[in-house]
């Protein structure tokens, strides 16, 4: 992904954040982890649930100093550190993200431990071997598969970041074992710089950049509930929205929810844990 597409995609956020906001009430812009169709949770409750069973692969503690790549609007960063102990640094590439996540974290019952910074993925601006958890959540689904500049790249951050034997938790998309689109195309076309990968692409660049895989869930039946959910939400407040944020805004974001809903009955989502393996003496 070339600068200038880092910097649609940020503008994407920037301008979608508080809409996105009000309709799910929550600032974590990921997928909710629902039972099943009927659950009763609302998406801001499954999204925390989706952070928590991330947390829980990472085993993290008070003890851990914890990466959050991509970290958005900072509410997974704020829940792990309030409910584990452990300490979060936040990097975005998204300015306004950074902003709200900064806001989020004053809140927080122990912000001392909790901090957020403008970073690229791929150059993450920070020191080798500084973290022992690194959670990466719907990240590599917006960086390209390229040889350079991409999911590699970020991937070999994340390793050179991270102590050897530190754990790294990877939350994402994929698509399903044929490849392919998997609705008819264009299914995110309102969405700058969506590029899915298939499960065996992404296990064999965490093993090239550094890593043993430990364990690889598939949690769409429980993250395929998400689309229709945040529809449902929508409809509910639908006329608030559009007195607060404009009918224009708001019917912007209809063919947004209505592709996230179709697909999200045919996406595979993971959650892959995974070690870093020592690296060899210079």
């Amino acid at each position: 992904m070339m600068p200038d597409q880092l910097d649609t995609l940020g503008d994407y956020y920037d301008s979608h954040a508080e809409l996105a906001h009000a309709v799910l009430g929550t600032r974590a812009m990921h997928k909710g982890y629902f039972t099943d169709g009927g659950d009763p949770a609302t998406y801001a409750e499954a999204a925390d649930r989706l952070t928590r069973t991330a947390g829980r692969r990472l085993r993290l503690g008070p003890d851990h100093a914890l990466l959050d790549i991509g970290s958005g609007g900072g509410q997974p960063a704020v829940l792990l550190a309030e409910e584990t102990g452990c300490a979060v640094t936040g990097v975005d590439a998204t300015p306004g993200q950074v902003a709200a996540a900064r806001r989020l974290a004053a809140g927080a019952t122990a912000p001392d431990r909790i901090s957020f910074e403008s970073g690229d993925a791929r150059q993450l601006p920070l020191p080798a071997d500084s973290f022992d958890r690194v959670l990466m959540m719907e990240v590599v689904s917006h960086l390209p598969d390229t040889l350079t500049g991409g999911k590699a790249a970020a991937f070999a951050e994340a390793a050179r970041c991270l102590r050897p034997g530190g754990l790294l938790a990877l939350v994402d998309m994929v698509l399903p074992p044929g490849g392919g689109e998997p609705v008819g195309g264009g299914w995110m076309d309102d969405v700058p710089s969506v590029h899915l990968s298939t499960r065996r692409r992404l296990l064999g660049l965490l093993t090239a950049a550094g890593f043993d895989i430990l364990d690889v869930e598939d949690l769409g039946r429980n993250t395929c509930h998400s689309g229709p959910r945040a529809r449902r939400e929508f409809e509910s407040r639908r006329p608030g929205l559009a007195d607060a944020y404009g009918h224009d805004a708001v019917e912007r974001i209809v063919p947004v929810m209505e592709q996230v809903a179709e697909a999200d009955e045919h996406l595979g989502y993971l959650l892959i844990t995974a070690r870093a393996r020592p690296r060899p003496a210079p």
